[in-house]
């Protein structure tokens, strides 16, 4: 098959021995238009594909799939806050940073969490995956439907839900959290619990902005429910920056109680974690 580039160098060597009235470098401007006409033809198809809803369906199946029984390699830990053991679990506000997720997915079934994901291909994925974990999942992020996802998470909860939140998504800056888990904490008068996870091996994806975790198989892994926080669900006066600190703190422990280095738990190591 003649590519663009082919098609370039060909011309290239005619024009050396041809008269400038060559049909092949006449032609040249028609072949390229007929050559982006196909590429472009070709994406949409691709994208039609891979957007469809059969195809995400399968990925999610996969995936999720993948997921549970990768779980089953780990040998984790949990850590409940006994402030948190006396409260309704469905009437929380569940909070953690991007990056630390992956524990949490296959370990929470069956706890009637409703979740906010991103409104993107890659959140749509991820809105079948956590179906099959039995999450209910919430469509929109700080950046795209805000506030309409939030209303809907907040109807969510009245309905019966705990709202969970990756405090920090979903492009960052990594460990700030945006205000929506606040903002709803107030509104439905919850308290906020941290959660975070640790391993101690894991893989660091650093081409992820998150720094994203993954738990090497047969790992030991450690998962933390921390002290819910009352004040956030007071006058509108807590603020973010605090709840940060408590998150940090929270996953500094679990990184501690897995024997991880600060520098492996921030992503920044030069290799990926220790094995």
């Amino acid at each position: 098959m003649l590519t663009r580039n082919k098609l370039e160098n060909y011309a290239a060597g005619v024009a050396g021995s041809a008269p400038l009235s060559s049909p092949i470098l006449l032609m040249k401007p028609f072949l390229e238009k007929k050559w982006e006409i196909l590429r472009s033809a070709l994406k949409r198809f691709r994208r039609k594909i891979t957007y469809s809803s059969a195809f995400t369906g399968l990925f999610a199946f996969l995936a999720a799939g993948i997921i549970a029984l990768y779980n089953k390699t780990l040998r984790i830990q949990f850590y409940f806050h006994p402030e948190f053991l006396k409260l309704d679990r469905t009437k929380v506000c569940y909070g953690f940073w991007h990056g630390r997720q992956f524990l949490l997915i296959p370990n929470f079934t069956d706890w009637n969490v409703s979740i906010m994901t991103d409104v993107s291909w890659a959140g749509e994925v991820q809105s079948k995956i956590l179906k099959r974990f039995t999450f209910s999942p919430v469509r929109g992020s700080s950046k795209r439907n805000g506030m309409q996802a939030l209303l809907n998470m907040k109807r969510s909860m009245e309905q019966g839900c705990s709202g969970a939140f990756a405090l920090d998504g979903p492009r960052g800056p990594l460990h700030k959290s945006k205000p929506g888990i606040l903002f709803l904490a107030q509104k439905m008068g919850y308290p906020i619990v941290p959660m975070t996870t640790s391993a101690d091996r894991a893989w660091i994806l650093k081409n992820t902005w998150c720094h994203y975790l993954l738990p090497k198989p047969f790992s030991r892994c450690y998962i933390a429910l921390g002290k819910p926080i009352w004040e956030a669900a007071g006058d509108g006066q807590w603020e973010s920056a605090e709840l940060d600190r408590i998150l940090d703190e929270e996953t500094a422990e679990a990184d501690r109680k897995t024997g991880r280095a600060p520098e492996e738990a921030s992503g920044t190591s030069a290799r990926s974690v220790k094995s």
